[in-house]
């Protein structure tokens, strides 16, 4: 029978059930002296000879955490990830730092004490995590539409409330009128009485979680990415004392000494507790979160806008992020067996969503979809949560062989999560800390954060001669370890800018970054163009486009071979089709729209794509449709008719269509069927927003279970 750690959070301080007799006294105060960061290799040789007080499992966010506490408190740590730190929903939230104002709501309308609590803790917590990482988090002003006179009152005193429970002096809210409401977001239906502005923390979750183990690293943390526990040793007590690892790189088996196991695997928690007891029940029910990404004029650059009270019913929200715009709505329940990527259904709900928000002169066409992904948030389940927490989106348990098992957590919460966690290891485990308390709340400080300005990239302008947004990218990206990447950048051979050979001309990323990633741990080709880079996160073809460089130099530090190069481009293209949006294969949603064409045409049309698709991508530019259509005596086509038949095929890629769109395209233009084409898309939208309204009455996730969102 496990035992469960009560963690509760009041007024900025926590009370924990278990007793600390037995801690170790505090016998040093100052923090340890950093080492250099060394590489994967050597810590491996260390996993093999070393016995650790602490090893943890899992390298998303609350391993980090751990990890970074226990090593700041002089414990020997290690930690191994299966996959690439970060790579599952660490690096999938909204990349808010936010105290929880549908937590808040809900509190002030259930009067749910604990609730308040757990708003007033994420406050806390979010100014903590600031403090980490100031060139990771930045203030982001979030527009919160009011569509009724009554809901004024309503909004401010739980904005007013809001404020007052962050410490500090935190930014305020303020109030504007519609017309300035539509200055700001001129996207927005014009059907509001106005709108409040306040402030919530964003970050790239990605990099933060990074940057969390390479400062636990640089404390003496041993850790290790791409490397999969498949067994727990045991002592003839049948207490776990460590676990059997394998580097999936390379196929190495390694044995993993630890006085503690903290089992931090997020979703996969369950795999590694049934590791230390085949019986256990189930403890966490993952629920699974979309985003889509958008291009900037979506949302303006300035501000982002959140609703939690939409004509649907859903909750939205479109947030300014990398010069993008993400895009999401509420948790939603899902097997973790339906995959890692969202359904083409989940994508034209989240499309539905908009199209029903925003002014309905804008199209909303699926071809501005740069990105699709999601992550699962792992909550525990409800019978656990109830029976043993205060705090309802997190459990903390000490199983039958002395082993640590957190469940669930969010970005707000996981500093704390992994401080309460290291105290019960050190409880349980009669740890010899060289410090008893953590310290990572007040007296310490991320890799590349000492030093940082938010004017340094002025400095890598003038000193280096780099263009302006890539100085500001490698400062808000690096700190002041953005220094060393443009040491090492390459020159342009240009006039202007000297240094900085990008990588892809819309985004920021330079090829020295790439040689930093590997330092970084960076893996795989996926590791980088994923995690190190956000490019795959932001737009899944740049993305492909850029692997055969990014690949080319990864090889040059990696010593690949030729084959290692052209499988990781492979790879790295299956995960950007399975889990970031990019596929060209048909939708079986939109193939319910018929195509007017006989069987002999549409196999000379099919043929004929096949003949422009020359390089045999799947896609066509629109640009040579057209000069096809003058082949087939179309001598030209209308601007307009061309907007309304790409408008009603609801094209996947912009600027390009793959062979069922271009077969719609010679249906509709070449044929002149174009009502039909009109009705047909009309009627799947309805279809679609039938379907999307049912889906969310069945699955909707509840606020106090769902970590509180905003």
């Amino acid at each position: 029978m496990s035992k469960f750690i009560h963690v509760a959070v009041l007024a900025g301080s926590s009370m924990f059930a278990l007793s600390a007799a037995g801690a170790a006294p505090d016998r040093s105060k100052a923090p340890q002296m950093k080492r250099e960061l060394p590489t994967r290799n050597m810590n491996l040789d260390a996993l093999r000879r070393t016995e650790y007080d602490v090893l943890i499992i899992g390298g998303g966010a609350v391993g980090a955490g751990c990890a970074l506490d226990a090593a700041t408190r002089g414990l020997k740590t290690a930690l191994v990830e299966a996959d690439d730190f970060g790579s599952g929903t660490s690096s999938k939230s909204s990349k808010l730092l936010h105290g929880g104002l549908r937590d808040l709501d809900h509190a002030i309308t259930h009067l749910d004490l604990a609730a308040f609590r757990r708003v007033h803790s994420s406050l806390q917590e979010r100014r903590n995590i600031t403090n980490l990482a100031p060139h990771l988090n930045q203030s982001v002003p979030i527009m919160l539409p009011v569509h009724n006179w009554w809901q004024l009152p309503v909004y401010w005193m739980k904005l007013r409330l809001y404020h007052l429970m962050a410490p500090g002096t935190s930014k305020g809210f303020t109030y504007i009128n519609s017309r300035k409401a539509l200055e700001m977001f001129p996207m927005m239906r014009r059907d509001m009485v106005g709108a409040f502005v306040f402030y919530e923390g964003q970050h790239d979750d990605a990099r933060m979680c990074l940057a969390i183990i390479l400062t636990a690293s640089r404390y003496g943390a041993d850790v290790c990415n791409h490397m999969k526990v498949v067994d727990l040793l045991r002592d003839k007590n049948k207490t776990v004392i460590g676990a059997k690892a394998i580097d999936q790189l390379t196929g190495r088996a390694y044995t993993i000494r630890a006085k503690m196991v903290i089992n931090a695997t997020g979703p996969m928690s369950d795999s590694i507790i049934r590791l230390e007891d085949a019986s256990a029940s189930q403890q966490c029910t993952p629920t699974w979160a979309s985003h889509i990404v958008l291009p900037p004029f979506y949302c303006p650059e300035e501000v982002g806008l959140f609703d939690p009270y939409t004509d649907n019913g859903s909750t939205i929200f479109f947030l300014p992020w990398l010069g993008h715009t993400l895009m999401g709505t509420s948790d939603d329940t899902r097997e973790a067996a339906q995959g890692q990527q969202p359904t083409e259904m989940e994508v034209q709900y989240l499309l539905d969503s908009i199209r029903n928000y925003i002014n309905p002169n804008f199209d909303v066409r699926r071809c501005d979809v740069l990105a699709a992904w999601g992550g699962y948030k792992p909550l525990p389940t409800q019978s656990t949560e109830l029976a043993h927490s205060t705090l309802k989106n997190h459990v903390i348990s000490i199983g039958p062989g002395n082993m640590v098992s957190i469940v669930g957590g969010t970005w707000t919460s996981f500093r704390l999560i992994a401080e309460k966690a290291i105290d019960a290891a050190i409880i349980n485990g009669g740890l010899q800390p060289l410090r008893k308390h953590s310290i990572t709340a007040t007296s310490c400080k991320l890799d590349g954060a000492i030093g940082w300005t938010p004017n340094m990239f002025i400095r890598l302008v003038q000193d280096f001669g780099l263009e302006r947004d890539v100085a500001k990218h490698l400062s808000d990206t690096y700190g002041s370890n953005a220094f060393k990447v443009a040491v090492g950048a390459n020159s342009s051979g240009n006039v202007w800018p000297i240094i900085g050979k990008r990588l892809h001309s819309e985004f920021p990323y330079i090829v020295a970054e790439v040689r930093q990633g590997v330092r970084d741990y960076a893996c795989t080709l996926v590791d980088m163009v994923a995690r190190r880079l956000r490019v795959a996160f932001l737009n899944v073809q740049a993305a492909e486009d850029i692997l055969p460089r990014v690949a080319s130099e990864m090889a040059r530090e990696l010593k690949w071979s030729r084959a290692r190069r052209l499988r990781e481009i492979e790879e790295a293209r299956e995960f950007l089709n399975t889990q970031m949006g990019n596929t060209t294969e048909f939708d079986p949603i939109h193939m319910n729209i018929p195509i007017k064409l006989s069987v002999d045409q549409v196999q000379k049309y099919a043929e004929h794509f096949r003949n422009l698709d020359e390089a045999n991508t799947g896609f066509v530019s629109i640009n040579k449709c057209c000069a096809a259509m003058k082949s087939f005596g179309v001598k030209e086509v209308p601007v307009d008719l061309m907007h309304d038949v790409l408008r009603d095929i609801d094209c996947h890629s912009q600027g390009k269509v793959n062979l069922y769109e271009f077969l719609m395209l010679m249906s509709a233009i070449v044929h002149g069927d174009t009502a039909y084409l009109r009705y047909a898309k009309m009627r799947l939208d309805q279809k679609i927003s039938a379907i999307s309204r049912r889906r969310r009455k069945q699955s909707e996730c509840a606020v106090d279970r769902s970590g509180g969102g905003l």
